[in-house]
């Protein structure tokens, strides 16, 4: 079993910075995918930081991904916004595209922005909690590359196509959905395989279409949809937001940022912000979502041993913890990292 090392939120933002940034990206674009992959970090999402960065970094250094892009944004209405990420990182369109439906909301009440031509961007939450942290409702979606049958096939033409939404509370962490509408996660699938270990059967299909317990035949079969027919409608209805309305690509057409070699992946995003105090005032808001979530807390268990929780809550819990005491690594993470900063002259953070 690996050793955990701890190193803090600041040194590996700086670390991810710093390399970035020998890649010639702009200091604005750097500071928002070190911001992102730490922030996933932060959340206990621990596949959607650094371990992104290789894959990126592979992309970029294969002219695959834009290192600077030049991202066009049109406004065509006060509160709804068009922008093209310009096959740029995906966490660089959806911070700006945040940013921008933030600054809508601020002038209207709510902010729309419809992304194109972008990439993977990571944990979903991470721009979703921009928005809970203005006092304001978030919402994201995006989709991704075609691993995931509909409900009743065995062809895929779906992504893991993630979703999310926050809330802020009171004196409560904010409830936070942030999930796949796949049943798992296709990194977890992957993390799964290298280990040797096996996955839930409700996840996913092998080859000759019969569910499976094995990573490795997962991954060369397809993915499930959550929930049956009810979770496909949801995964569709991701990718017409994020694809369909945006201009990106959709319908099984999205590409993998990591492996391929063919075209721009052409992810879209989907990002809403809602101003709460177009509604009430925010701090009634804050202490009837503080009631809300405490009944949920309180709730006896069907298990003596499990709390009942509510969506965001372990997360908010460790994002508290992880910022006091420092962000958890695999040694085994830090040597490949050791070994990456040095090709850029980064030393990686002691």
């Amino acid at each position: 079993m690996n050793e955990k090392i701890y190193r803090t939120a600041a040194k590996l933002t700086i670390f991810i910075f710093s390399v970035l940034k020998q890649l010639q990206f702009s200091d604005r674009d750097a500071m928002a995918v070190s911001n992102a992959l730490v922030k996933a970090h932060l959340r206990g999402y621990d596949t959607h930081g650094l371990p992104c960065l290789e894959g990126y970094i592979d992309a970029i250094e294969d002219h695959r991904i834009t290192a600077m892009p030049n991202i066009v944004d049109q406004c065509r209405i006060p509160w709804a916004l068009t922008i093209d990420g310009d096959n740029g990182l995906g966490q660089i369109a959806a911070t700006r595209a945040m940013e921008m439906s933030l600054e809508a909301a601020d002038r209207t009440g709510i902010g729309v922005a419809a992304v194109k031509r972008s990439n993977h961007f990571g944990a979903a939450s991470v721009y979703s909690l921009m928005a809970a942290e203005q006092d304001c409702i978030g919402i994201v979606t995006s989709n991704a590359s075609s691993v995931t049958a509909p409900h009743g096939a065995i062809e895929p033409i779906l992504g893991t196509n993630p979703f999310s939404v926050a809330i802020p509370a009171g004196k409560l962490p904010p409830f936070v959905i942030d999930m796949a509408t796949s049943a798992g996660s296709r990194k977890k699938v992957r993390r799964a395989a290298a280990n040797g270990a096996p996955i839930p059967l409700e996840w996913a299909l092998d080859q000759d279409g019969q569910p499976t317990t094995d990573a490795v035949k997962a991954l060369e079969g397809v993915m499930l949809p959550f929930g049956g027919a009810k979770g496909s409608g949801i995964s569709m209805l991701v990718d017409i937001l994020s694809g369909v309305l945006t201009g990106a690509e959709f319908g099984g057409r999205v590409l993998s940022v990591f492996s391929n070699q063919e075209r721009e992946s052409n992810n879209g995003h989907f990002m809403m912000a809602m101003k709460i105090d177009s509604f009430m005032p925010v701090n009634e808001f804050k202490a009837r979502m503080d009631e809300e979530l405490g009944r949920v807390l309180n709730l006896k268990p069907s298990d003596p041993t499990q709390p009942v929780v509510y969506p965001g809550y372990r997360s908010g819990l460790e994002e508290k913890k992880r910022i006091k005491e420092g962000i958890p690594l695999d040694s085994e993470l830090i040597d490949r990292f050791t070994v990456l900063g040095a090709k850029y002259h980064v030393e990686f953070p002691s």
